[in-house]
This record gives C-alpha cells, sequence and structure tokens, in this order.
C-alpha cells in the first residue's frame, strides 16, 4: 500500500478509531486514520482532497435496513455528484451482514464486521485499495462481491518440505463444505500443474496478472472434489514469473471475492511478494520435516518474519514425516524451538502420496481411510476451528483428539 493512506472513519463513538488505530498499530507508517461525527462533516473533508478511503460505521438502532442503509445512499450519491470516486467501505456488527451485503448491491466497495478487526482490517483495506489502484481488474459475479474470503498460506521450512501435498489436502478438505480456492504462487514452474497436469489451454497465474484471461477462466475445477478450484502457477520455461507486492495484492483481491478460503501455496522465501501474501493471510502454516535442520531453518524463518512486526497473520506448524525416521526429533523438542502452535503432524506415506499424484487426485480422496489422508483432514478441521468463516459458526469436528493446548491432532504417532 502507499505510503500515508488516509482512512476517514464516520462514526459518532470515538471508541471505534481507538480499535482501528489498534490494529493497524505496526503500519502507522502506510495509515493515518481520522474520525468524524457524520456525512456532511466527512463530505466536506472528502472535498478539501487527501482521503484514500472512508469507513462507514452504520447505524444499529433503525428500525428498517432502508433507514439505516441512508447514511451511505447519502454519501455515495454525494460523492457521485461532485465526480469523487472514494471507496467507502461499510461496517457492522455480526448479525448485521445482511444489511452490509444490501450495501454492497448499492456500490460499497466492500465490509467489515467490528468484531473481527484483528483478521480482517488489514487485508480489506489491502483488497479495495488494490481494486481501485488497478486498470483492468479481473470481472467477478456480483454474488461474490464483499465475500471477504480467508487466506490461508502453506510454506515449507526448506524445499521439498511437502508443503503443496499438504496444502492441496487441506483445500480438499475444506472444499467439502465450503468454496475454496488452491492458489500456487511460486514464480517458476509450480507442482500443482506438474500435479493435475491440466491442458495447456488452461489459463495461469501469469494469464491474470497480465489482464490476459478473467479469474473466472484461470480457475481449474477438480474432477475428483467438488468445491474445489486451481489456480495454477505460471507454466512458461522462458523464466520465472515476476511477483511483486503489488500484482500480489492484485491476484488476491480477486482471489477473496470468489472463495471463502484461499489456500495459497507459496515458495520458501522471504521475498518482498511472499511478505505481501503472508501478511494477508489469516493464518500461516510452516511445514517442517522433524529433523533438525529442517526445525533450524524453520525457526530462522520464524524470526525474519517476526522481524516484520506487521499485519496480524498468525502462525502455526505442521510437522511432517516425509519418511521413517530412526530417531525423529521430540516433538517437546521441536515446540519449544520454535514457539508457535503445532496445528499437526503427518504420518510417512511416500508410496501412497506418489500413487495418488500419479492418479492426480488428493491423498484424501484416493484413499480416504489411510492414517495420513485422516491426519490431514483433522489437520484441516483444526485449521478451520482456527480460521472461521463470518458467515458460519466454527465447524465441529475437534473433539476429543485435539490437543487443548494448540488445537493439534496425533494421529500415527509413536
Amino acid at each position: 500500500m502507499d505510503k500515508g493512506t488516509l482512512i476517514l472513519l464516520i462514526d459518532e463513538s470515538t471508541a471505534g478509531i481507538d480499535s482501528i488505530r489498534r490494529v493497524l498499530a505496526d503500519r502507522a507508517h502506510h495509515f493515518r486514520v481520522q474520525r468524524v461525527d457524520d456525512v456532511p462533516t466527512a463530505l466536506a473533508r472528502i472535498l478539501g482532497g487527501g482521503v484514500d478511503i472512508v469507513l462507514l460505521n452504520l447505524p444499529a438502532a433503525a428500525d428498517a435496513q432502508s433507514e439505516r442503509l441512508l447514511p451511505f445512499l447519502e454519501l455515495r450519491d454525494q460523492l457521485r455528484n461532485q465526480a469523487q470516486s472514494v471507496p467507502i467501505i461499510v461496517l457492522c456488527g455480526s448479525a448485521d451482514e445482511s444489511l452490509a451485503e444490501a450495501a454492497i448491491r448499492e456500490g460499497a466497495a466492500d465490509f467489515l464486521i467490528r468484531e473481527a478487526y484483528t483478521l480482517d482490517l488489514l487485508r480489506v483495506l489491502r483488497s479495495v485499495s488494490a481494486k481501485n489502484g488497478v486498470a483492468a481488474a479481473p470481472r467477478h459475479s456480483a454474488a461474490s462481491a464483499g465475500r471477504g474470503g480467508r487466506i490461508l498460506a502453506f510454506m515449507g521450512s526448506k524445499g521439498g518440505a511437502g508443503a503443496t501435498t499438504v496444502a492441496l489436502n487441506v483445500a480438499a478438505a475444506l472444499a467439502e463444505n465450503q468454496r475454496v480456492i488452491l492458489a500456487d504462487f511460486h514464480p517458476e514452474v509450480g507442482t500443482l500443474a506438474q500435479y493435475f497436469q491440466p491442458h495447456r489451454s488452461v489459463p495461469d497465474l501469469g494469464d491474470l496478472l497480465r489482464s490476459e484471461s478473467s479469474l473466472e477462466s484461470c480457475l481449474w475445477p477438480s474432477k475428483t472434489v467438488p468445491g474445489l478450484q486451481v489456480l495454477f502457477g505460471s507454466r512458461n520455461l522462458d523464466g520465472p514469473l515476476d511477483l511483486t507486492p503489488a500484482n500480489i495484492q492484485f491476484a488476491l483481491a480477486a482471489l477473496t471475492e470468489a472463495a471463502d478460503y484461499v489456500v495459497a501455496d507459496i515458495p520458501t522465501s522471504l521475498a518482498d511478494a511472499n511478505r505481501a501474501l503472508i501478511e494477508d493471510s489469516a493464518l500461516l502454516s510452516l511445514v517442517v520435516e522433524r529433523d533438525s535442520l529442517a526445525v533450524d531453518s524453520a525457526r530462522l524463518l520464524l524470526r525474519a518474519i517476526d522481524s516484520w512486526k506487521a499485519g496480524r497473520v498468525s502462525l502455526g506448524a505442521v510437522l511432517v514425516n516425509r519418511a521413517a525416521l530412526v530417531s525423529p526429533m521430540p516433538l517437546a523438542e521441536i515446540e519449544a524451538q520454535l514457539a508457535i502452535p503445532l496445528l499437526g503432524l503427518i504420518p510417512p506415506a511416500a508410496d501412497l502420496c506418489a500413487a495418488a499424484q500419479n492418479a492426480h487426485s488428493p491423498l484424501l480422496t484416493f484413499e480416504a481411510d489411510s492414517l495420513p489422508a485422516i491426519a490431514l483432514r483433522a489437520l484441516s478441521r483444526v485449521i478451520a476451528h482456527q480460521v472461521p468463516l463470518l458467515r458460519s459458526s466454527a465447524p465441529s469436528g475437534a473433539s476429543a483428539a485435539q490437543s487443548p493446548a494448540h488445537g493439534m491432532y496425533r494421529v500415527g504417532v509413536r
């Protein structure tokens, strides 16, 4: 986001601006927040120049929905009359999403639930900025506007840790009940295209970023998992895709409108593009093998991410056993070194994973009763419980097998 973005909050109460400033405290050099009491004062301030985004707190006491929308409609119409195009984000309580959706249909840029400031404010601000700062935005259906999907990022602590396999199967499990997009953000040729072997005519992330294809045409529907769509990474063999924070935010703005969960498979990297994606994520799951080299690499990555001191992303570790180890590193020692929650542990199944890939199917559907499939499905429940959707209650299923301290399912652990 550009430095010095000015956010104008329209709210009679001073409590709202305090909450917003607390959430944006680590991004104070990028954001300034001002508050006014009402729409007329806001209009005067906007016409004075410099306002980039408006946050409008919708009233909670009026009887009819049409009356509660009046402040938004008044501001929208006044801005149109003055030839102003400042995006308006509406704020409402968790019980008033229908009101927010009505505002979206009337032209609001997006909406925020007050109870979810910590998770969603930064993402929504970036999404709205990206959509208003890029001339050729992807086309979206009206039904998808304002959905506010959660971003779940998966990154290996080192190359070959199995992050793509974990991301794919978590996405497949979540897609059984939600709309899910699995997106490959590797700048070089990613493994998802190798896994599924789509036809060469299927557009990919590069086509989306170059605005050569709409988002809808870039999404490849899984043949074995209804509800799962895949955005493949660039398949251009001439060179790596130039991923920047700006085009990452452009892609995320499109993807989060079209899905309930966006599962992002990202490379092991601390590049600026990865940083932008991680900071927009609700959860970063670091996939770590149970050996000292992998744990040391994970610890260094976590130290660098912590040094950014930006965003509100939650962190968790997924331990994988790519092969049976004679002396795997003890779980307690890994947990002490990483100092982040352990979300799950996946038992070894190299031959089974290879067979599933040869069948171009997630392990969950290829061999649903296998121990790794059970562990991956349990991991998806932990993640869904930790990062619930605003539109539904936290999924059930995180029950007796769940570790109370860290939400970790231990399947097949010796």
